[in-house]
This record gives structure tokens, sequence and C-alpha cells, in this order.
């Protein structure tokens, strides 16, 4: 029992002795540190779009090493890449860094100013793209403010209405107040500044009752609450609809 409490004594001075020694290495010659550790290997996993050599190279040009690496700068400098939606990072002693991606995932195309900009469901940006050389069927996307707004408007309509997320063609935000919806058919509904869900329900109804996307129907108009006015190719014609 001595013999073995002994070695377990041992032991842990050696230990002791070899984590001191490795301070005071550090601590007298901090060169050692720094050429010890020092980023060499990056690792990134989890990118399909984005432009790994970009990447690598903007993280291998910042100065540190992996003891003292800054986890929330090498995280923003990942994440201003296009594409990168969000990183996590990790370090591999002693000269790796493990750098896992989660990309925007395309959703509409947002134009402004003349340009046009692939975007997230959540509004992000991801980046600017040539219409004409861009062959994905996306939702189109107009009007100040709406990016930042769209998602709520697909979670209205997935609500109230789910089907007419199939139909959808171009949304546009107007007048930063209340949104219109233009469908595959070119029918065009005006939605309301508020009470958005109850609209497109009275919408799922009229629908439903009338074979709206067969009919010469080309807006439909529901910016009056309990109302809706139809227009169609000869003329326009208006119907008092009560909780529909």
């Amino acid at each position: 029992m001595q013999r073995k409490i002994k070695i377990i004594n041992i032991v842990s001075f050696s230990l002791i002795f070899i984590s001191l020694f490795a301070i005071f290495v550090f601590l007298k010659f901090p060169i050692l540190l720094n050429n010890s550790f020092q980023i060499k290997n990056v690792i990134i996993e989890g990118s399909e779009k984005s432009n790994i050599s970009e990447i690598e190279n903007n993280v291998t040009e910042f100065k540190g090493n992996l003891i003292g690496l800054n986890f929330n700068s090498i995280k923003e400098i990942v994440e201003s890449s296009e594409w990168v939606k969000r990183a996590s990072i990790k370090k591999v002693l002693p000269s790796t860094l493990k750098i896992n991606v989660t990309e925007n995932d395309p959703y509409a195309i947002y134009f402004q100013e003349g340009k046009s900009f692939l975007i997230d469901l959540d509004g992000s940006i991801i980046t600017e793209i040539n219409l004409n050389n861009y062959e994905d069927d996306l939702l189109f996307v107009r009007g100040e403010n709406s990016p930042e707004l769209l998602e709520q408007l697909i979670r209205d309509i997935s609500i109230a209405f789910p089907n007419l997320t199939q139909t959808l063609e171009e949304v546009e935000f107007i007048e930063k107040r209340r949104w219109d919806l233009k469908l595959n058919n070119k029918l065009l509904v005006k939605l309301p500044d508020e009470n958005i869900q109850q609209s497109l329900k009275n919408l799922k109804q009229l629908f439903e009752e009338q074979e709206v996307m067969e009919s010469n129907i080309i807006e439909i108009d529901l910016r009056i609450q309990g109302r809706a006015a139809l227009k169609v190719l000869d003329g326009k014609i208006n119907y008092g609809i009560d909780e529909i």
C-alpha cells in the first residue's frame, strides 16, 4: 500500500513539475508559444457556394495564434464572406483551425435601384446577380424595406392560405405599409395594411368558391376590411363580402 502511495506521489509531482516547467518556458520565451501554435491549417466544412480560398486567406492573415485566438474576430471575418450566414470556430491544437459554415439559402430576388440581389427568407442580402444570367425560378421582391418583412408575409400566407405560395410570382411592399401580390397567372392581389391573415383567409374562401385562377379576374382588392373589389378584363365589379 505504501509503495502504491509512493508511486502516485511521484507521478503527481512529475506532472506538476512538467506543468510548471512548461509555464516557465512559455513565459520566459514567449516566441516559442507564438511559433508553436501559429495557424497553419484551415479546414472549412459545410461550404458549397462560399469562396473557400477567400475565407482561408482572410483567416491565415489574421494575426495571433490558437492559444490566444479571439473567436469572435475570426467569426466576424468568416461571416463577412458572401453566402456565409453563420460560422462556428473550433481550434485543433497545435496549428489547425476548423470552421463550419452555414450558408444562406436563396429564397427570392430583390430589386433595388436597378440592381438585383439574391436574398434569404429572413431578408439577408446574399449577393448581387445579373438577372439575365440567372436561371433559378425564384420569387421577385420589390419595395423599400420589403426584405426585412418578407419572412412575416410568407409566414402569414403559409398559415392562412398555404396553397397560395405555390402560385406567387412577385410581391411588392407598397409605400412602406402594405403588400401587393402578383400570381403566376398575372392576377394582382392587393392586401390591406393590417389583419393580413384574415384577408388571406377571405381570399382563400373566394378561391374555393370561385374558379379564380381560371377566370378573367385580373385584380382582387382587399384593402377595405370585409370587402373585395374584383376587376375583370371588361370592367370592375364590387362585391360586399361579410366574414368570408
